[in-house]
């Protein structure tokens, strides 16, 4: 059974509730418009088509309408630079494009819905693309970079499936669009919540802006889900003091939330009634790899713990599997939901799968005595300075622990670059002198800047490209 075959749903249920129409279609509605579409393609001839979307139910729809007439599906943030717009076109020459834009060179367009357009490629490449493929999507934090995630229907039902279930989502639930549905992690919270029939508040609107808790409580939504930037910039905006009677569930994932962040949410899901689950996954995973339940929240501070159902987590060193509580190594996942590969230009579409349901994640954990896995850092986040091996991953946790300060390293065998938020200029020398106190560092190899906001990607992640740029500019010691 597929999501998007709308079988065993109450048509007459609230499916999309749409912020900038105020318009609320139902599963009715929303399998008659998708399919309306749909049917305007060849489905004989599997074709790519790119989506430039924003959080608006047209988008919903337009996605909707591919996946039932078996197209191969780019999903891509409708504000990206034209520039890149136009190099990834370049590469993957499809065969639609479904955008805002009136005019792309090499296309013709017509009005499709709303204030969409399709557009038709005038001379399409000639190419066979691989039948199970259902959406492509940008590795994390790589936005309108051409290496793509090629994911099958099968993945998207199976992630989709196992959310539903350790999230308990059924019909009654209620998200609200908190991220970007052509983030992996956005896409998820779609694609289980239309699994079970769920309704969906289509937004725009940020976190930061009161007419998003607005929108949230006139439309009585159940849960938010966000990446650590947003649940450091909810507890600036004073998170505690709102009154959202209907929540009743967060999720975290996209990268790793400090401990103390955790133990405050934590502490506020037991007073305002609402349940926290912290989660953990990739976007070659089509989402979710592993989540803590929240009965084990508070003894599992720091844990990414346990894989998700139909998923299996294991360490392995040198394809060697460690069966030893507490000990490092490459953390593996098993699971319906690994991707099929990866695409860097049009003819890696034609692969099959290449993964077999097996994905090194490139991180590395270890488990405790309860089966629970801990992250302690990345394969290739190394530095190795005069002999003395540094994991970035590690010193960022350090500074976040004794100081709170969000943060990002990176750097060469040369130099450790570390980029502090703050306020306060006088952090800078206390950052710098703890790490040469722990790490034993010459001053000479460290450079600590500052900034009023760490860049972060479309999805929330650190940005490191434009960190690396950044520093030059910023003020450091």
């Amino acid at each position: 059974m597929s999501f998007w075959e709308f079988k065993n749903i109450d048509l007459d249920g609230i499916a999309l509730i749409d912020d900038n129409s105020k318009q609320t279609y139902s599963y009715r509605e929303l399998r008659d418009l998708s399919s309306t579409i749909s049917a305007k393609f060849d489905k004989n001839h599997k074709k790519l088509t790119f989506v430039f979307c924003d959080n608006s139910a047209i988008n919903v729809i337009l996605y909707l309408s591919q996946l039932i007439c078996t197209n191969a599906i780019y999903l891509a943030d409708v504000k990206m630079d034209d520039s890149l717009k136009n190099n990834l076109i370049a590469i993957y020459q499809p065969e639609y494009i479904f955008d805002i834009k009136e005019n792309i060179i090499g296309y013709d367009a017509v009005n499709i819905l709303g204030n969409y357009f399709l557009h038709k490629n005038l001379s399409p490449t000639p190419i066979t693309i691989y039948n199970e493929t259902a959406v492509l999507l940008s590795t994390s934090g790589t936005t309108g970079s051409p290496k793509l995630v090629r994911l099958s229907y099968k993945n998207i039902l199976a992630n989709a499936v196992s959310i539903a279930e350790y999230l308990n989502i059924d019909k009654n639930e209620r998200a609200i669009t908190s991220l970007p549905i052509s983030y992996s992690y956005g896409l998820s919270v779609l694609n289980s919540h239309l699994l079970k029939g769920a309704s969906v508040i289509c937004t725009n609107k940020s976190i930061v802006v009161k007419d998003f808790w607005n929108l949230f409580k006139e439309y009585s939504s159940t849960s938010f889900a966000g990446v650590p930037y947003m649940y450091q910039t909810l507890q600036k905006i004073r998170f505690h003091t709102m009154s959202l009677p209907s929540l009743r569930t967060m999720t975290q994932a996209g990268g790793r939330l400090s401990e103390e962040f955790i133990k405050y949410f934590y502490n506020l899901s037991k007073e305002k009634n609402f349940k926290l689950f912290i989660m953990y996954g990739q976007t070659e995973a089509t989402a979710r790899i592993s989540y803590v339940p929240y009965s084990m929240l508070e003894s599992k501070i720091g844990s990414i713990g346990i894989s998700i159902p139909g998923g299996e987590l294991t360490l392995e060193n040198e394809s060697k599997i460690i069966t030893e509580p507490e000990t490092n190594a490459e953390l593996i996942y098993r699971g319906n939901n690994v991707m099929l590969g990866y695409a860097s230009n049009v003819e890696d579409l034609e692969k099959g799968d290449e993964l077999n349901g097996v994905l090194r994640t490139g991180d590395l954990a270890h488990f405790d005595n309860d089966g629970y896995f801990y992250i302690t850092g990345r394969t290739k986040r190394f530095l190795k300075i005069f002999g003395l091996r540094l994991n970035l991953d590690e010193v960022e946790k350090m500074i976040e622990n004794n100081f709170h300060l969000p943060n990002a390293c990176f750097g060469n065998d040369d130099q450790l670059s570390v980029l502090v938020e703050s306020d306060d200029s006088n952090n800078l020398d206390k950052v710098k002198y703890k790490i040469i106190d722990i790490y034993k560092l010459h001053h000479s190899v460290l450079k600590v800047s500052i900034t009023n906001k760490i860049p972060v990607t479309s999805s929330g992640k650190k940005d490191y490209l434009m960190i690396k740029d950044f520093i030059s500019n910023a003020t450091n010691r």
